[in-house]
């Protein structure tokens, strides 16, 4: 029991530093931000930092591999078994642009990682780990299943090999999406709706080689 409670602290305060991270990251962008920034924001000591994380560059390369997974893990979970592969691919889509309608912010850090990558100046140890976890997430891709269910049951008809058909999908909507919840003024500028369903009925259209 006693185990287990401190067992929940440490994850508590993971979370708090990766959420401190993540807004911090967010407000003053990713080479502002310092240790004692995040420490100051989550309330808690360097030494508590250093038991988590070796850098703050493991802590960025974290948050963005979370939001990662939080956002594929949220779509696929949308998809049901009972409808064909056109109607549970229309599902996940719709079920994307919720997630970016609910959580922008996610979306924002995922286009600012993503902006900065190539140049931001990770260890080669840090880059080799996010370079594989992209390579896991590409060969076993989470529209792969959607896509290929449709593939067998006819609903879904394009050339495409799946695969490059899902990393087609992946990078449009996420491209619209990211454009979307930019910020503008103050305030953040949720999805549309008018310009969401045309993406959606855009990106079924192409999927299934409709006219």
């Amino acid at each position: 029991m006693n185990e287990n409670w401190h067992q929940q602290i440490r994850n508590k305060h993971r979370d708090d530093l990766i959420a401190a991270g993540k807004e911090l990251f967010l407000k003053h962008g990713l080479l502002q931000v310092k240790i004692k920034d995040v420490c100051t924001r989550a309330e808690l000591s360097r030494v508590t930092f250093y038991k988590h994380f070796q850098s703050m560059d493991e802590l960025l390369l974290t948050i963005q591999m979370q939001l990662v997974v939080n956002l594929t893990d949220h779509v696929s979970l949308s998809s049901n078994k009972g409808f064909n592969g056109r109607e549970q691919l229309k599902s996940m889509l719709h079920a994307w642009i919720s997630f970016a309608r609910n959580h922008p912010d996610h979306i924002r850090f995922i286009q600012l990682f993503d902006i900065n990558y190539e140049v931001y100046d990770f260890t080669p140890e840090l880059r080799k780990t996010y370079d594989q976890f992209n390579q896991i997430g590409k060969e076993n891709h989470f529209l792969l299943d959607v896509l290929n269910a449709g593939i067998a049951d006819k609903s879904i008809k394009n050339t495409t090999s799946p695969l490059q058909l899902a990393q087609f999908i992946f990078t449009v909507m996420m491209g619209a999406l990211q454009k979307m919840v930019t910020r503008r003024s103050d305030d953040l500028s949720p999805p549309n709706e008018k310009m969401t369903e045309q993406l959606v009925d855009m990106l079924l259209r192409y999927a299934c080689n409709e006219d």
